[in-house]
């Protein structure tokens, strides 16, 4: 019968019938070290996430860019009809006062 270690407890009785032999498997998957702290791999890897990274940067903020564009002309418009409405609002309670001046201003 096959026990995995640090799972299935090793009853009591196993050990008083004799020698108790635990075989473990090899493990599958074998760990690789890291080795020195800094490698020509990892030199490499590093460099070449960093480039992707540059990449992707300049490739966004080409879009960014656009769109910051598109917003910042939709705040004007948004500014100008407000202004606008400032504007006919006032010219409605005061129909005497027939100059564009924005309200506040003399």
């Amino acid at each position: 019968k096959w026990a995995r270690p640090c799972i299935k407890p090793v009853p009591a009785t196993a050990t008083a019938e004799g020698d108790l032999v635990i075989q473990v498997k090899a493990v599958k998957s074998k760990s690789k070290s890291s080795g020195k702290f800094f490698s020509i791999r990892s030199f490499l890897m590093g460099f070449w996430n960093n480039l992707l990274g540059m990449i992707g940067f300049v490739k966004f903020r080409k879009a960014a860019r656009k769109n910051w564009e598109e917003r910042k002309a939709y705040e004007d418009l948004v500014r100008r009809k407000a202004m606008e409405k400032k504007l006919a609002k006032a010219q409605q309670q005061n129909p005497n006062n027939n100059n564009n001046a924005a309200p506040g201003m003399a």
